[in-house]
């Protein structure tokens, strides 16, 4: 297939595949959260939803690396897909019949495609550096960065309207087309893997690996160190709290809610269209975009908790999108130097498990202290982790502007 593809069509394959992917990401989601509820009319298990998500992802990281020394990366990313395709074809035909009686099945299905997605993450983000010149690594992540924002912005709100229009069965069916034409798309991909000598390990050796590059590399370690810390302050941004801290601290309404959230997506959006603009000056300033996006953080965060004021938090959430977006494409970019194929998708895998976790308590933790002491509380936590997230980044600086033949690893 290479006589016809090279690294730069491939590369489009990929990132159009994954843009196909998202969208039906979300799509099916607000399919499965209509359904359920029309269903059941519980909000209980419509909260199973993201919860079991959650999980299967989580247990899916854990694992993936046994996938990923056996398969090649490609492989890995098509098959998934069309695994992902075909469960969705399942739950598209039990669509039609849903009640109490098939929540199990419907659980089930979304654990299943959870669990795929959680072998096509690693696999998609390691594949970036072998389809595109080094040189062209920052801006295509910034690329990357800025299409997913453009999918989060356009898909939340035209599934809203779609639902309302044509029904949650029908949404289902389209998220089939886009899942298919996102699995023919990874097929086209032409990638030839760089050839490595495999030892033979345990599968304890193979599972531990990725945990093991991450805790032996500099870079690696303070980056993961710097996400735990700041996925735990990200846990203020989840719509529960959102929806509290517009009540509470705003005093507005339902549709406030919808503005926050909007003004910090568009807020990603231009940032991931500055880092494009200035990647090549970011790309020599890695360490230092890190320092600062981290520092930016903090005061944002502490406004955004303390003011009354609709209208300046609302440009202080669009803030906040800026920093946020410069600093995951720099730790993005710095990860992916830090391997090669099948190593940086085990890295990834592990990393995945570490913000899954994460996220997953920080959720708890960050409704916990909204109920018991307030929103403005919870927000003055995530300050202090970002300021405790910022302090690591400064003890650990000269880290990040060490070159890749430095690694310990």
């Amino acid at each position: 297939m290479s006589i016809f593809f090279g690294k730069q069509v491939s590369f489009r394959f990929l990132w159009f595949g994954q843009m196909s992917a998202n969208l039906g990401d979300i799509l099916y989601v607000v399919c499965l959260i209509k359904m359920i509820f029309d269903a059941t009319g519980s909000v209980t298990y419509m909260s199973l939803v993201p919860f079991f998500y959650t999980i299967s992802a989580l247990i899916s990281g854990l694992l993936a690396p046994l996938i990923i020394n056996k398969y090649k990366l490609k492989s890995i990313l098509f098959f998934s897909q069309c695994g992902k395709t075909l469960l969705l074809l399942g739950m598209c035909l039990l669509a039609g019949n849903v009640n109490a009686g098939w929540l199990f099945e419907i659980y089930l299905l979304i654990c299943l495609i959870s669990f795929l997605d959680g072998w096509a993450s690693p696999a998609r983000n390691a594949l970036v550096p072998s389809l595109v010149e080094q040189s062209k690594l920052m801006k295509t992540n910034s690329l990357l960065a800025i299409s997913n924002q453009i999918v989060q912005l356009i898909a939340w709100p035209i599934g809203s309207i779609l639902l309302v229009s044509l029904g949650a069965r029908r949404i289902l069916w389209f998220t089939f087309v886009l899942y298919l034409l996102s699995s023919v798309l990874m097929g086209l991909i032409d990638h030839v893997a760089n050839q490595q000598i495999k030892e033979e390990q345990s599968r304890m050796d193979v599972l531990k690996e990725g945990w093991r590059i991450i805790w032996n590399s500099k870079q690696l370690r303070t980056i993961s160190l710097m996400n735990i810390l700041e996925t735990f302050a990200n846990g203020v941004w989840i719509a529960a709290i959102l929806f509290v801290y517009v009540s509470e601290a705003l005093n507005k309404g339902e549709n406030w809610w919808g503005f926050i959230n909007g003004s910090f997506f568009a807020g990603m959006l231009f940032g991931g269209l500055l880092i494009y603009r200035f990647s090549r000056m970011l790309e020599r300033n890695l360490g230092k975009t890190i320092l600062l996006s981290t520092f930016s953080l903090i005061a944002i965060t502490f406004l955004f908790g303390t003011t009354s004021i609709p209208w300046f938090a609302l440009f202080v959430s669009f803030l906040f999108g800026l920093p946020q977006m410069a600093r995951d494409v720099a730790e993005t970019t710095i990860i992916q130097q830090s391997a090669r194929e099948q190593l940086l998708a085990k890295v990834y895998s592990a990393r995945g498990t570490l913000i899954f976790g994460a996220f997953g308590l920080s959720s708890l933790l960050m409704g916990w202290i909204t109920e018991s002491f307030g929103v403005r509380t919870t927000f003055m936590v995530a300050t202090i982790l970002f300021l405790c997230s910022f302090t690591v980044a400064l003890m650990s600086r000269r880290y990040f502007f060490l070159d890749v033949n430095e690694q310990t690893w």
